[in-house]
């Protein structure tokens, strides 16, 4: 934070629960905002794009830490690092798109203090964490003024850094589907360089087949393609109950571009991202094809 954007901060709470951190945040109105790692907030106040009269951090409320498997869903709350997914069990070999997205993010230092709940909060479209949450089925449980609810990750991003959170609601927690057998799951992220870079583009892919190799659950998210993470619900529907083929894997890979709207910017030409979503869709599919043990 620069000298100047602290000089404009005129309180800094902690507090230790989400219901109280939601009046707080109800009470102080557009003044305040929500501090989670600061990973994105810090770039904002030191370009001040934005100088809060109050930040509500939200380090010490221990129910937004928790990162358990249940009964039918893995629990993911808003507060969980990068690093931690990066290094859990529960995403290493079905859900590893998780593992794999989150280790892409920036350095092991900002991994350490940059949470899964702030990423999705920031709706950036070129996310690396969005697109696998699409891709798993995820479901966001969200607290606010009126009470919780549940919000589906596909309603969830609403348009360029705009998501369906209302004015002082705040992420809970991430529900992820518990994977069936034969579950595989890949992401993939094209950029400039190999580490601490903005996605060119990036999709998770995630494949359940029947032991002959017959799909009959897939879902694949897109990044940096359009104003928001979008699903590509096309490929999806290519290749649900039939077997993969290198013909199938192609069309669905093609399919994806009836979602993509990208842009022209100084890391890539709006052509050059078109030309590579079927390229990374089609390694994707493969990668999780072969980790949910089916033959090609």
């Amino acid at each position: 934070m620069t000298a100047h954007a602290a000089t404009s901060v005129a309180s800094f709470a902690r507090p230790t629960t989400v219901a109280e951190a939601v009046d707080l945040k109800a009470s102080l109105g557009d003044d305040a905002v929500y501090l989670a790692g600061g990973t994105d907030l810090g770039v904002v106040l030191r370009r001040r794009q934005a100088l809060p009269a109050h930040l509500i951090c939200l380090d010490s409320i221990g129910e937004i830490q928790v990162l358990k498997e249940e009964s039918d869903h893995l629990v993911v709350g808003a507060g969980v690092t990068h690093r931690r997914i990066e290094e859990s069990p529960l995403f290493a070999t079905a859900l590893v798109a998780l593992a794999e997205a989150c280790r892409t993010v920036g350095s092991v230092q900002i991994r350490n203090v940059a949470t899964i709940g702030g990423n999705l909060a920031n709706a950036s479209p070129a996310a690396d964490v969005p697109p696998v949450m699409v891709a798993l089925g995820a479901a966001l449980d969200v607290y606010g003024p009126e009470g919780p609810r549940t919000i589906d990750i596909d309603q969830f991003f609403r348009g360029y850094r705009a998501t369906a959170l209302g004015p002082a609601e705040i992420i809970q927690r991430l529900r992820i589907p518990t994977p069936r057998s034969n579950t595989g799951s890949a992401f993939l992220k094209l950029g400039r360089r190999r580490a601490m870079e903005i996605s060119i583009v990036c999709v998770g892919v995630r494949l359940v087949t029947d032991n002959d190799g017959t799909v009959t659950d897939a879902g694949i998210g897109l990044g940096s393609v359009a104003p928001t993470t979008v699903r590509a619900p096309a490929s999806e529907t290519v290749l649900l109950g039939r077997p993969l083929t290198d013909q199938l894997i192609a069309e669905a890979a093609e399919a994806a571009m009836e979602v993509c709207t990208p842009i022209d910017d100084v890391r890539a030409s709006a052509a050059y991202r078109r030309s590579m979503v079927p390229v990374l869709v089609e390694r994707g599919i493969r990668i999780a094809a072969s980790r949910s043990r089916s033959s090609i």
